[in-house]
């Protein structure tokens, strides 16, 4: 039996949101494990249940998702997640909270790409105002553009009485 791509996504939601899932299929996994009202308590116990159960050398076929909607909480399980691997035994963790860390990866990635083929340049040294600022995608977008070498600053109104 050929071996299998496994994906165990994670939740602290009532539901995996069915758009991560329809990712997940659509990109070749050949099974989906959903696990949802995830606390941060149990996200160790739960990638250790995943790594011990196959070989080290299926590690590159496992995968740990973790989604919901608080970016803090996601990290945070990532984090644990990070923690609870145990040498030799390793997966591929991620998170991606409704969407919001690929959608300001993919935004950094075209401003990226527009540098290299206009100004033949990157974005280290550059000052980077990012608007949408008091979101997640927009504040993940800056902290994208810093880690690649940027000045990134945070531009966002959502009226007078917030």
């Amino acid at each position: 039996m050929a071996d299998k791509n496994i994906l165990h996504m994670l939740t602290p939601l009532k539901h995996i949101s069915p758009f991560d899932v329809n990712m997940a299929v659509d990109a070749g996994y050949d099974a989906v494990a959903q696990y949802a009202q995830v606390t941060l308590e149990e996200v160790a116990g739960l990638v250790q249940d995943a790594i011990f159960s196959r070989p080290p050398k299926l590690g590159v076929r496992t995968g740990i998702f973790i989604g919901g909607k608080n970016a803090a909480l996601a990290l945070d399980m990532l984090e644990a997640a990070q923690k609870a691997l145990v040498p030799p035994f390793s997966v591929s963790i991620f998170a991606d909270p409704a969407g919001s860390f690929t959608t300001a990866a993919a935004m950094v990635a075209c401003v990226e790409k527009v540098l290299k083929e206009k100004k033949q340049r990157d974005l280290k040294g550059l000052k980077v105002a990012v608007f949408g600022g008091t979101g997640v995608v927009g504040f993940s977008a800056a902290v994208i553009a810093a880690l690649e070498g940027a000045e990134a600053s945070l531009v966002g109104y959502d009226g007078v009485n917030r």
